[in-house]
């Protein structure tokens, strides 16, 4: 089909992506990493940073995932980034990518980088959602994980 289409073609993008959200779904995570890096690859040509920024965040889980944390800090940091460039400061993608540093960092133990991600995107979301919604209820359960770790229980 690539002969066909040419290489960086849109539906060949597209497939990849589809080909790695599926392998995701099936733990097939270094498939899944194959096509999700295809695609960056392709996206960086064609300059659509949204796609690059959800494929990131998707690389980033299965480098998290597999405790690649340096590689998965990266491509969340990556994702962060272009999320503020193409979303503005305040949007709950830029929360979530937050989130994510902030899951990264508690599992690097840098815990005082951690829960300063955590506090941004709480005070994120609880603007953009919120108090009851459950992403707040979750980066709080993550805050309240990292001060235990830090022996900060009754604070928790």
């Amino acid at each position: 089909e690539r002969g066909r289409v040419g290489e960086d073609d849109l539906a060949i993008g597209e497939a990849c992506l589809k080909l790695g959200n599926l392998y995701c779904q099936q733990d097939r995570l270094s498939e899944a990493e194959e096509k999700y890096l295809e695609v960056l690859r392709m996206e960086e040509l064609a300059g659509t940073p949204m796609i690059m920024a959800n494929v990131s965040t998707q690389l980033g889980n299965i480098y998290h995932y597999q405790d690649k944390l340096d590689d998965a800090l990266g491509m969340f940091k990556r994702a962060l980034r272009l999320y503020r460039r193409f979303r503005g400061d305040e949007h709950v993608d830029v929360a979530e990518a937050l989130s994510s540093v902030g899951n990264v960092r508690r599992k690097k133990g840098e815990l005082d980088r951690a829960i300063a991600k955590y506090e941004k995107a709480h005070e994120m979301y609880c603007q953009l959602v919120g108090e009851d919604h459950e992403d707040v209820a979750r980066v709080l359960e993550n805050m309240a994980g990292v001060l235990t770790d830090q022996g900060r229980g009754a604070e928790a």
